[in-house]
């Protein structure tokens, strides 16, 4: 059935711990068999003792065997219980490890084009709640279904041994509460699971959403709103919480009354057909005994709702297409650093225009290009299509006079360095930020790096150098310190071709001056270094040997900066005191 086939999907991802999942399923259902022969034997060994005590035959009975039996199944069902938590768990732990690695797998090719349609906390949502509800698939549906089986089939074969009578009415209730309570259960928590799985998203992304933007919603005092809607999501989670658990509150009610129920069945069914009182007792405790495996049942179906949403959710990654591919035969990549774009046209998925159309340019190596422009011009989207983020709808992109989609999307990268508008630091120590560049440098590389970006001085005034740790997005340093990391972390990577943007903006006029010196210095120390900057501050055009001009989407003149300047046209509206 269609309902299942995102569960079958992530229990086919169970594959590789098959084995543990089995162990541990198998261990459950030990656990349940030593359990239903533990209330059994004991139900039948007292009341056989009571008989033959009332009947004066207690020297003539055999206490020996059936206690060393209750003692035999109280250490099995302990130590069983015990490995199948142990077995179960790990397990699951380890799916669910491979499952988030198979998540980032999954999305990392869908960033930024695909991606870029979920919000941030939607996308964290996925990785975190989603994943985590996935344990109910692995621990609370595989091991009781297992158990529940192996337990109907020992009480079916102990009651038609011992008290065939009570088989049909013993049996009859283990598959109300069994089977038919769980469906019902499954029914009644659909609703209430996947909206909880949605609002619980909601919410989280409301709040990323309040926490990245804090200063800026005070600022225009639209906190309040976001606030009012992170409360409309949580009290929609929370009465969807609330009514999985009123649901749970009266399945665990028939549960409890079931159990003892199907005692008196058993115990009344086998003493009415004549059944002695030690079968009649233990035709009553194999049924209050089997109802152990009804309760999980009927909670993995509370949260069929749930686990099936989220499923649903991750699944909806795995079916999303790349908007950028690797080919099938990838050619090795030239020597040649150069890059041309020739009438190259883009429009972001779902616009109704271009961003970019017909641009042509040209970046040979030991090149300086500053590419300017009005804000929504195309200047950033010039630098994604390079990156291979997106591709073209039309127009060619060459590396080394080679079209770059017939390479690996990371082997083009790695020609690349990428310094964008905004810092991206994580919240780790500096030598973890920079290592992102080079995982195998050594500190006397991230040393060196950070001498050519400026930033040698400030690391080392840190309180641990490089294992100082700089907080989310690198809150603990300032934007001008930040830029520099990022900086050395370009040089770093020490690619062929750096691409900046707008790689100073906010910056104090003395912090840009370091960070274009730095600029300079690594540009200068291999003629072969080239740089394409998108800006629009004029302190970086001194820098630049070449100017390219954007207008709407469309190249408006090209040439070296000072013949762009004084002649009254697109450049001279950007940079009115623009002096070369």
């Amino acid at each position: 059935m269609k309902r299942f086939d995102d569960l079958k999907f992530f229990l086919d991802l169970g594959q590789p711990d098959r084995w543990r999942l089995r162990l541990g399923a198998g261990l459950a259902a030990l656990t349940l068999l030593t359990g239903i022969g533990l209330l059994s034997l004991s139900g039948w060994f007292i009341t056989a003792a009571a008989a033959a005590g009332l009947a004066a035959a207690a020297g003539a009975f055999n206490y020996l065997f059936p206690s060393g039996g209750v003692r035999g199944f109280a250490l099995g069902r302990t130590a069983s219980r015990y490995a199948e938590r142990m077995v179960t768990h790990d397990a699951t732990f380890r799916t669910l490890a491979r499952l988030r690695l198979w998540v980032f797998e999954r999305a990392a090719p869908l960033s930024p084009g695909r991606l870029s349609g979920l919000r941030a906390g939607d996308v964290l949502s996925r990785v975190t709640q989603d994943v985590d509800s996935l344990d109910n698939l692995y621990l609370r549906v595989l091991t009781p279904i297992t158990a529940a089986i192996a337990g109907g089939l020992l009480a079916t074969g102990l009651l038609a041994w011992f008290a065939p009578a009570a088989l049909p009415g013993v049996i009859g209730a283990f598959v109300l509460a069994s089977v038919v309570l769980p469906l019902m259960a499954a029914k009644a928590g659909k609703g209430p699971g996947e909206a909880l799985t949605a609002h619980a998203a909601e919410a989280r992304a409301e709040a990323g959403d309040l926490v990245s933007g804090l200063a800026e919603l005070k600022a225009y005092g639209a906190d309040t709103r976001i606030i009012d809607r992170l409360d409309e999501a949580s009290q929609n989670w929370i009465s969807n919480q609330r009514k999985l658990a009123d649901g749970s509150l009266f399945n665990g009610a028939i549960l409890a009354f079931a159990g003892p129920a199907s005692f008196v069945i058993g115990v009344t069914s086998a003493a009415l057909s004549g059944a002695p009182a030690p079968l009649a007792a233990l035709a009553g405790f194999v049924g209050f005994a089997l109802f152990e495996a009804s309760a999980p049942l009927v909670q993995a179906a509370e949260l069929f709702g749930k686990t099936n949403s989220s499923a649903k959710r991750l699944r909806e990654l795995d079916t999303m297409e790349p908007l950028v591919t690797d080919p099938a035969s990838p050619a090795p990549l030239p020597a040649d650093a150069s890059v041309e774009i020739t009438e190259l046209s883009f429009a972001y998925p779902g616009a109704d225009h271009d961003a970019l159309s017909d641009v042509s340019l040209n970046l040979p190596e030991g090149a300086r290009l500053a590419v300017v422009g009005a804000s929504g011009s195309g200047k950033s989207s010039l630098i994604r299509l390079l990156m291979r983020f997106y591709a073209p709808q039309s127009g060619l992109i060459t590396l080394g006079g080679s079209d770059v989609s017939r390479h690996r999307i990371e082997d083009v990268r790695s020609r690349f360095a990428l310094v964008d508008q905004r810092a991206e630091l994580l919240s780790t120590t500096v030598r973890a930020n920079l290592r992102l560049a080079r995982p195998d440098a050594s500190d006397e590389d991230l040393w060196k790096a950070l001498e050519l970006a400026r930033a040698a001085d400030f690391v080392r005034n840190m309180p641990d150098g490089l294992k100082t740790w700089i907080g989310e997005d690198g809150a603990l340093v300032s934007g001008g310190q930040g830029r520099r990391l990022a900086l050395a972390r370009a040089f770093l990577k020490d690619a062929p071709i750096l691409l900046l943007d707008e790689p100073t903006e906010g910056l104090d006029e003395a912090t840009e001056t370091e960070f274009l010196d730095a600029l300079d210095a690594w540009l200068d120390e291999n003629p072969r270094r080239s740089v394409l900057m998108v800006t629009h501050r004029a302190s970086l055009l001194h820098r630049a040997k070449t100017g390219l001009v954007l207008e709407d989407g469309n190249v408006v003149d090209t040439g070296t900066i000072t013949a762009l300047a004084g002649k009254g046209g697109a450049f001279d509206r950007l940079f009115p005191e623009f002096e070369s």
